[in-house]
């Protein structure tokens, strides 16, 4: 099985490679460790290539059999654009990350299936479904698990910034911002990550 992941362009106040020529383009259009770690989460049969949007373009002519993009509120206009086209290609797109998370009945009108939560349960179990019945549920839930288990992430597929790398030691935030849907996403807690 073939699976595309996609971080989409940032176009709000981020500078990225089609802007200024600086080492900013560099560190804000850099994604979240995410699509690594989703990758890292995938049986190694299957093929995995991450897009950032920021330095390449999408293919959707592409003969990849999922595609998944992560969003965030201020991207999630374009990613529905996105995964609406790749919808009318007869792709089968699942989307994940805060927004579709905050807003997963928006996000299913644009998908086949949305993440909800942290995907380190659900994203194996997502591919498991969609290898055995070439169908997949509406919904994935996360489920509480233990850091320790996420994989080092596969920085292979990082591309074309080699230079550039991020660690995750922890997730969450202990403070209660109302503002803020980080604390609610991680059921206001932190999780620590052995490293």
């Amino acid at each position: 099985m073939k699976i595309q992941l996609i971080f989409p362009a940032i176009e709000h106040g981020v500078t990225t490679i089609h802007d200024k020529k600086s080492w900013a383009r560099i560190i804000f259009g850099y994604p979240a460790i995410t699509l690594p770690m989703l990758a890292a989460l995938t049986p190694k049969k299957h093929t995995v290539e991450i897009i950032n949007e920021n330095y390449q373009d999408i293919d959707f002519d592409t003969d990849a059999d999922i595609i998944g993009i992560t969003s965030f509120t201020m991207t999630a206009p374009h990613v529905y654009e996105i995964a609406d086209k790749f919808r009318e290609n007869g792709k089968t797109v699942v989307l994940g990350g805060y927004h579709p998370s905050a807003m997963p009945d928006e996000a299913k009108q644009h998908a086949d299936a949305v993440v909800i939560g942290e995907a380190e349960l659900s994203w194996p179990q997502l591919l498991q479904d969609f290898e055995k019945k070439k169908k997949i549920r509406p919904f994935y839930y996360a489920g509480t698990f233990d850091p320790a288990i996420i994989p080092p992430i596969r920085r292979d597929l990082i591309k074309p910034m080699p230079i550039v790398g991020a660690i995750q030691t922890t997730r969450g935030c202990p403070n209660r911002c109302e503002f803020c849907a980080i604390t609610s996403f991680y059921n206001h807690g932190v999780k620590h990550r052995p490293i």
